[in-house]
């Protein structure tokens, strides 16, 4: 109970205190902490639907995971559109700059838009694979440097890949062909904004691991 506690502390703004150090003990909980998350903000959009207000879907999706994440994601916008040799400084700054707002801007508009057409189902995938792509990252890259993403992977291992893929199996039993494709293209993406990362960056920070929420997020809502 206090593992699940802490990984809904982490993932959502729900008021609850959670042990962030038995959390990075423990990361294969990533993937089923996304079920969670996706059922809540599948849950919300499905009351929205029937009340003829699904137009609000990205509010319930701000409201439940917050914008943590959204804030790597405006870091990063940034960082892409900097001079090679200004990237991780840019990174590293707290300020939003235009291409931040980019990038955001975007993002809300591919998300807004999406949660429109998708089901009850597609948002919990979507979730759970995004947050088992940033589970691959952990285990499989290095902390560009001293910091939350550093601290949260000291104790990431492969086996904690191979119990988070096990959140995985029902919905390729629900739905075989759709699951496995976007967890290809999952797969596909977070490998991309890896090796960009290591090569840019050094590894995984704490905002490219909010970019990959982001992207495989956003990625298999509009497959």
């Amino acid at each position: 109970m206090e593992l699940i506690k802490s990984s809904l502390s982490f993932f959502t703004t729900i008021p609850i205190q959670g042990d962030i150090e038995k959390l990075r003990r423990n990361l294969w909980i990533f993937p089923y902490a996304g079920i969670f998350v996706g059922s809540v903000i599948a849950g919300v959009l499905y009351l929205l639907t029937i009340l003829n207000l699904k137009f609000l879907g990205i509010l319930a999706y701000l409201l439940v995971e917050g914008i943590n994440h959204i804030d790597g994601l405006a870091d990063f916008g940034d960082a892409f559109f900097a001079p090679r040799d200004k990237k991780v400084q840019a990174l590293k700054d707290t300020r939003i700059g235009a291409g931040g707002v980019v990038f955001v801007v975007i993002y809300i508009a591919i998300i807004y838009q999406a949660l429109l057409t998708a089901d009850f189902l597609k948002v919990v995938v979507a979730q759970s694979l995004a947050k088992f792509g940033m589970l691959i990252a952990m285990v499989t890259s290095k902390p560009s440097w001293s910091g939350m993403a550093s601290y949260m992977m000291e104790f990431a291992r492969k086996r904690d890949l191979v119990i988070g893929f096990i959140a995985l199996i029902p919905f390729l039993i629900l739905s075989p062909i759709r699951t496995l494709k976007l967890l290809i293209a999952s797969i596909i993406l977070v490998f991309v904004l890896k090796f960009y990362s290591e090569s840019r960056f050094g590894g995984i920070s704490g905002d490219i691991l909010g970019v990959l929420n982001c992207s495989v997020f956003a990625l298999c809502l509009i497959s």
